[in-house]
């Protein structure tokens, strides 16, 4: 693969994303227009409306100008309809998923020196534009002889023209350019670097190492945006899945430890001194803090207080999916560590807030014994200690912190079972997998529609079982998103599923009162803390969008069973087993009146600078999804 063709594949990557989140979150409106055309892979496309347009009541639509579309897509599939949809140029698209589109967006350029975009593509797609503007012409749109299709797939393109149309402040809007160019330049290096293929032969940290793309729908899929005082790393200059441990002293009397985390670390201090092949001398009323090597830079700068012992003092680690939790698997062979980084990844900073320091022990020595979940099926990977330091400013303290967590992947091998990420399941473009395969479909054998059905059958139904009953009976929603989530595998054909791992707590939601009825424990949190639900609704939002809108959709999608409407089928009658006859999530996630679900909007936070606070808009709700050519809610079961 050439070095443009990467280029050009993750712009897309990243403008599809943008685009997602621009129709989905409501920021504008999209149409799709059909064009059913047997010599094309294109059977539609997806006009999206400028932010004046998108902002007309439709009294005031009236006749669509040229001026009027931002972009224009191509799309292989139907996309997901509004169910109240009421435009007569098209029907209004309720949620736009990258994988709807063909790699190509189009938008209108009156520079003379603008080449129409079917003069630098196929022909069979230059006669799909024509037959567009012909149709959208016939139809009550307007357009003038200079106006010109040009290809715009650059997503800092399409984002400066939006930004610029809302009014958005200078400052951020160069912020938010910065992390799309960062997540276009990481995407390419991936692209030109796969990972190899794993497979049930493949350990687990190499599972979560397996990544090609990242998030489906996040625009900031692939940022590695580098907090000063750490260095801009380019790609391939630093492996962040390879970092070193580096140690540090801090007064005792400046952190905040919890639980045994000295005795829990030793070991660590132990190897890094038998690397260094001296002694670790720790002053009297100092604690050490196993430190990610990138963040030494953030303890000098912040920390004078701390100590940071040479380079020989460290250790090598394997960095899971997220970076900052990393195994040390001869060193830790029951732990492993969550480390606080002062790093951007989507629009997270990988740091390790003094909130969630405390939560974190707490909530697995208190709670997680009182839930109502079958061990068999659902394992909580529990935090054992954490240390934060006690900086008044929380912001500066997040930057020394760092948790012990139960580790259920060592020792899996001996109980024969293969732990796996759940997001590296729905990735592909593996160095040598053939290409477009992803890869539950290439590991499972999944090589006819029965199988794939039967696979998705067996795993939403321990999906359900293992995940609902803390939420149904205890108030308490796990974040059961792919990236939390590990499946345990039997080693053993026909490698069955044989239940979940989740981890992290920092996206939990809790009904206090339920949590205190059902199980006689009070939920000890920082005050403020945004695990906390006013109501159970809340709760069921929350894990509405982790399990079905971020988890399941690509998993659907991926296994060929989302457009003819199948999966959900599935997905539907799966969780209807398990839902207890009556109970009120019946009812708020598949009662008549849900043909919507309020859907976290990462754009939108990210314009306002939330991440840990939810902002949500009404999105299709998918468990009415009944396949293509509709809305969620206009063809029967």
């Amino acid at each position: 693969m050439s070095s443009s063709s990467a280029q050009d594949r993750a712009a897309f990557a990243t403008a599809s994303r943008l685009l997602s989140c621009l129709v989905t979150e409501s920021l504008l409106r999209a149409l799709y227009v059909p064009l059913p055309d047997p010599r094309s892979v294109n059977i539609g496309a997806c006009i999206v409306l400028s932010a004046s347009a998108s902002a007309k009541s439709p009294d005031e639509r009236g006749s669509y100008l040229r001026e009027d579309i931002f972009a224009i897509i191509p799309l292989r599939q139907v996309p997901v309809f509004k169910h109240d949809s009421a435009d007569s140029r098209g029907s209004e698209i309720g949620l736009l998923d990258p994988l709807d589109m063909s790699p190509l967006v189009l938008a209108f350029d009156d520079r003379a020196s603008a080449m129409p975009a079917y003069a630098k593509i196929v022909h069979q797609t230059a006669r799909w534009c024509s037959t567009l503007l012909t149709r959208l012409s016939e139809n009550g749109w307007s357009f003038d002889d200079h106006a010109r299709l040009t290809h715009s797939a650059d997503p800092n393109g399409l984002w400066g023209r939006y930004a610029e149309s809302i009014g958005l402040e200078t400052t951020l809007r160069a912020e938010i350019a910065d992390e799309l160019a960062s997540s276009v330049k990481w995407q390419t290096y991936s692209y030109e670097h796969s990972p190899p293929a794993p497979s049930l032969n493949s350990s687990s940290v190499e599972w979560e190492q397996s990544i090609v793309e990242g998030h489906p729908t996040h625009p900031m899929h692939k940022t590695r945006h580098f907090l000063p005082p750490i260095p801009s790393f380019n790609p391939g200059t630093y492996d962040l899945y390879s970092p070193r441990i580096r140690l540090a002293a801090v007064p005792r009397e400046n952190l905040k430890v919890t639980g045994d985390f000295e005795e829990l670390t030793k070991p660590i201090l132990d190897a890094a001194a038998a690397n260094a092949q001296q002694e670790l001398v720790v002053p009297e009323n100092f604690v050490v803090v196993p430190v990610h090597e990138l963040q030494v830079y953030h303890i000098v700068e912040k920390f004078p207080e701390a100590d940071v012992y040479p380079g020989e003092f460290s250790v090598p680690a394997q960095a899971q999916q997220s970076i900052r939790s990393v195994v040390l698997p001869e060193i830790l062979p029951t732990t492993h560590l969550k480390l606080g980084v002062g790093l951007k990844l989507t629009s997270a900073v990988r740091t390790i807030s003094p909130a969630s320091a405390y939560l974190g022990p707490r909530f697995s020595a208190q709670v997680v014994p009182a839930l109502t979940m079958d061990p068999a099926l659902l394992t909580v990977a529990k935090e054992l200690a954490s240390v934060v330091h006690a900086h008044p400013d929380g912001e500066i303290a997040k930057h020394c912190a760092a948790i012990v967590r139960e580790s259920p992947q060592n020792g899996s091998e001996a109980r024969g079972e293969r732990l796996i990420v759940c997001t590296s399941l729905v990735e592909s473009g593996h160095a040598g997998a053939e290409p477009g395969v992803p890869s539950v479909v290439r590991v499972f054998g999944l090589d006819t529609e029965e199988k794939r059905v039967a696979w998705l059958e067996s795993f939403t139904r321990v999906f359900f079982l293992a995940f609902l009953p803390p939420m149904l009976h205890n108030g308490v929603a796990f974040e059961a998103h792919p990236q939390n989530t590990v499946a345990r595998f039997a080693l053993e054909p026909p490698h069955a599923l044989l239940g979940f791992v989740v981890r992290d707590f920092g996206g939990l939601r809790v009904h206090p009162p339920t949590l205190l009825a059902s199980t006689g424990v009070a939920l000890e949190v920082a005050p403020g803390h945004s695990i906390v639900a006013d109501t159970l609704d809340d709760v069921y939002k929350r894990m509405y969008h982790t399990m079905f809108y971020n988890h399941l959709q690509q998993l659907v999608r991926v296994l060929g069973l989302h457009y003819s409407g199948r999966g959900w089928e599935v997905v539907r009658a799966q969780l209807r087993r398990v839902l207890p006859a009556g109970h009120a999530l019946e009812r708020v996630w598949l009662g008549e009146d849900a043909k919507t679900f309020p859907g976290k909007c990462f754009m939108r936070m990210r314009m306002v600078g939330a991440y840990r606070h939810h902002l949500y808009a009404p999105f299709p709700n998918l468990l009415h999804y009944r396949g293509a050519g509709g809305s969620v809610a206009d063809r029967p079961e």
